[in-house]
């Protein structure tokens, strides 16, 4: 019996031995399967970020605008020149220049007139639109894209100081049920594609990406747009993710028909990082109108902000959801103050480093030759309104990030 015990207690002691060596071998090998990953914590001022391996840190600086194309300009060409001449202001020059609610012949006037500069992409949102300067676009509602007039054609247009990688349109979803703001579908349904491309842009040394987006513009009572908004910002986010996480710094800029708070919708949770306020978010991105008091183009009074009173900053709130309203007021008596258009950037070096501003483009002549940013000083149509030339301001910004190579 005494023998017995002693083998029984052997063979138990050996059996743990073993079990824990390949215990420890399984985990060996799960860790032979997986790369190494080495990070570096990035504190700086006001903000908090995690980058991996080396880096440059570069202002990275964009523009985003909904030129209302169609609808406010019936796809003509000839009034492009004073878009041209207020991305002209913005210096140094935007690295990107993301465009909603472009006309196709819009695009090629941009393509062409930036020639050797920048290098410009389309994809269409609509390609039987008859308010891009043709009526009748029949032709396009066929079942053979080929045949196609592009003068029906309306899209985003994103364009790089530089050159444009591969292209890739993300589909956003939202497209099963489209109703207008009375809830009755729409005649000229969307296709939802957000146009993104890797960038090589000029003076930055690293891994860029770029996304022009439109998001589903209508509020019914039943809240059928709400959450098609909520659900495209989700994907558009989700699908970034792979990018972000491969060291590239990705730009996000256009219409997304949302607010800011939280308390009003929630579809901007998905970009919105935590340290934002109020409520915070589950995103990664910065978005560059926050608290800034600062004009990006130089000494200017300090900006108006949503919500009031702000938030106040601390250790735990780095930004705002806030930001200048970037809707074009109507007339003296109807205003639209409200931030639907957005810059949103997946680093910055702290809030003290993100900066930006809308500018309303108002005619100050009935002939609609040049532009002024003073209400006061904007010609009026025949009914009191604004004589404008967009309904969206041309909204500019910029960044401080470390790209890589």
């Amino acid at each position: 019996m005494r023998i017995r015990g002693i083998l029984a207690a052997f063979v138990v002691a050996l059996s743990v031995v073993l079990m824990a060596g390949l215990a420890q071998s399984g985990a060996d090998l799960l860790r032979a399967d997986r790369p190494a990953v080495t990070e570096t914590k990035r504190t700086t001022a006001g903000a908090e970020t995690w980058v991996t391996g080396p880096g440059t840190q570069v202002q990275l600086r964009a523009i985003t605008f909904n030129m209302c194309g169609g609808m406010c300009n019936g796809g003509a060409t000839d009034r492009l020149h004073l878009v041209q001449q207020e991305i002209a202001k913005f210096q140094p020059p935007a690295h990107l220049i993301m465009l909603q609610e472009v006309c196709y012949s819009q695009f090629e006037w941009f393509q062409s007139t930036y020639a050797g500069t920048y290098e410009f992409s389309f994809t269409p949102m609509l390609t039987n639109y008859p308010s891009c300067g043709l009526s009748n676009c029949s032709v396009n509602m066929d079942s053979d894209p080929n045949n196609d007039d592009r003068r029906c054609w309306v899209g985003q247009v994103l364009g790089a100081r530089g050159a444009l990688g591969a292209k890739e349109e993300i589909s956003l979803g939202g497209e099963n049920h489209q109703v207008d703001n009375s809830g009755k579908p729409l005649s000229l349904p969307r296709t939802f594609n957000a146009l993104c491309h890797d960038v090589t842009l000029d003076g930055v040394p690293g891994k860029v990406k770029g996304c022009s987006t439109h998001l589903y513009a209508y509020n019914d009572a039943k809240g059928i747009g709400h959450r098609a908004r909520t659900a495209q910002a989700a994907r558009l986010a989700s699908e970034l993710d792979d990018d972000i996480d491969a060291g590239k710094v990705v730009v996000v800029g256009g219409d997304f028909n949302a607010v800011p708070q939280p308390d009003k919708v929630p579809v901007l949770d998905s970009f919105y990082r935590s340290t934002a306020a109020p409520g915070g978010g589950i995103g990664r991105f910065f978005e560059a109108d926050t608290t800034d008091d600062r004009d990006p183009d130089g000494p200017e009074p300090p900006l108006w902000t949503q919500p009031v009173p702000d938030c106040v900053k601390s250790q735990e709130v780095e930004t705002c959801r806030s930001g200048q309203s970037t809707v074009v007021d109507v007339s003296p008596t109807e205003a639209r103050n409200s931030k639907i258009d957005y810059l949103f950037f997946s680093e910055a070096a702290g809030a003290a480093t993100l900066s930006a501003a809308p500018y309303a483009m108002y005619f100050d002549d009935a002939a609609r030759t040049s532009i002024t940013y003073d209400q006061d000083l904007a010609a009026r149509a025949s009914n009191g309104d604004y004589l404008k030339l967009s309904d969206h301001t041309l909204y500019r910004g910029w960044s401080t990030v470390t790209v890589e190579p």
